[in-house]
């Protein structure tokens, strides 16, 4: 059973850096403001996953697109594999993914394992249609999508169990926002299409779920968090999402609905933080901050999912007791466990735990916080 492999070497560059995303032109500005590749690591995990959990089964089975769009990273590994006859421009375009897709169908793959975001799900799927199952290992900006395995580990977990035909083919639908409007915070989403993927129960994401209907939640959650919670002196990261954006609005303050907003004497003190700023503002409040979030709906993901501008290097600078999750009962009730997918797994491993969740006036729910890497089969 044949196997394709597609690596955006691009995807997820904006994340760090505020972009939201790096469709269109946003490459060019995430390259400028000092972005580094991310999908080479996370390549490299999927990879290193497939070789130790099947490597028998999945050597000579693999068909890969050339260069840093997959061949690159299945060399450094055992596993035997081919590569597909298309050429690939520098730097890499969404072109080169659909022209890559389109011809391992034709070479007859029973199976599409890209490493993207949201938009590289749109051209594997424009490319394929539902002609053959499509995977997603994560990493992007934004994965709204279902297509997308919850870690590189789990991707590989659901094609070792593909290639064993223990697992089951679904639709899912492929969902993306505008990143145009969604850098000038405003949230506009759209499903592009329905796609075969590969289901493994806990390995695949769902859709972003839209919580409709929960502002008394939202407002009860902000009320308690200004009269019991808020410290004028301390400084308060408030991240993406309503549920915060509802505490800044009892505070009386305008915030970023999509990214992160230092906040100070109820005073924005510093607006839409990535990179260097990021880090200077929390080191400057080293002894006296706090971090601010909400997990997104139906996916269960704290981190790495819509928050990318947390990288390793911010979030190492918080302990546990330093992290505020708040979410409206609806949407925890949902969730069996949260999920941190930072980047890097031994810090997702230190920030994982128990943690206390603010749900309502003075309301509070325990829940378990793992690290993306351990999400398994079991």
């Amino acid at each position: 059973m044949l196997i394709g492999f597609i690596v955006n070497p691009i995807a997820g560059m904006g994340g760090s850096v505020g972009l939201k995303g790096t469709d269109g032109d946003a490459y060019v500005e995430a390259v400028k403001r000092g972005a580094k590749p991310v999908s080479p690591a996370i390549a490299r995990r999927f990879v290193k996953s497939l070789e130790k959990l099947c490597l028998e089964l999945a050597s000579g089975n693999i068909i890969s697109a050339p260069g840093i769009m997959g061949e690159e990273y299945l060399k450094e590994s055992s596993l035997r594999f081919r590569v597909v006859d298309v050429d690939i421009s520098e730097p890499t375009t969404a072109d080169d993914t659909k022209r890559c897709a389109r011809r391992m169908v034709e070479l007859g793959v029973k199976l599409i394992v890209f490493v993207g975001g949201d938009g590289t799900a749109r051209d594997v799927l424009e490319a394929v249609d539902q002609k053959v199952p499509i995977l997603g290992v994560p990493s992007g900006v934004k994965m709204y999508s279902g297509v997308f395995a919850v870690s590189p580990e789990a991707a590989a977990s659901i094609v070792c169990a593909y290639l064993r035909g223990e697992a089951s083919i679904c639709e899912a639908e492929v969902a993306d926002i505008d990143e145009d409007a969604f850098r000038r915070d405003v949230l506009r989403a759209r499903v592009y299409g329905i796609a075969k993927t590969v289901a493994i129960e806990n390995l695949l994401t769902p859709s972003k779920e839209a919580t409709i209907g929960e502002e008394e939640s939202k407002k009860a959650i902000a009320k308690y968090f200004a009269e019991h919670i808020y410290d004028p002196s301390r400084l308060f990261i408030l991240g993406p999402g309503s549920t915060v954006k509802a505490i800044a609005d009892e505070l009386g303050i305008e915030k970023t609905l999509l990214g992160f907003d230092a906040v100070l004497n109820k005073r924005v003190i510093a607006r839409d933080l990535w990179g260097k700023q990021f880090i200077a503002i929390v080191k400057k409040f080293i002894d006296r901050k706090m971090l601010v979030i909400t997990p997104i709906g139906g996916q269960g993901f704290l981190i790495g999912r819509g928050n990318k501008q947390l990288t390793p290097e911010v979030l190492s600078l918080f302990r546990k007791e330093e992290i505020l999750i708040v979410a409206t009962p609806r949407k925890i009730a949902k969730l069996r466990f949260l999920i941190i997918d930072s980047g890097d797994p031994k810090l997702d491993e230190r920030l994982s735990g128990y943690y206390k969740v603010l749900t309502g006036y003075g309301e509070f729910t325990v829940i378990k916080v793992v690290p993306a890497h351990s999400v398994t089969l079991s």
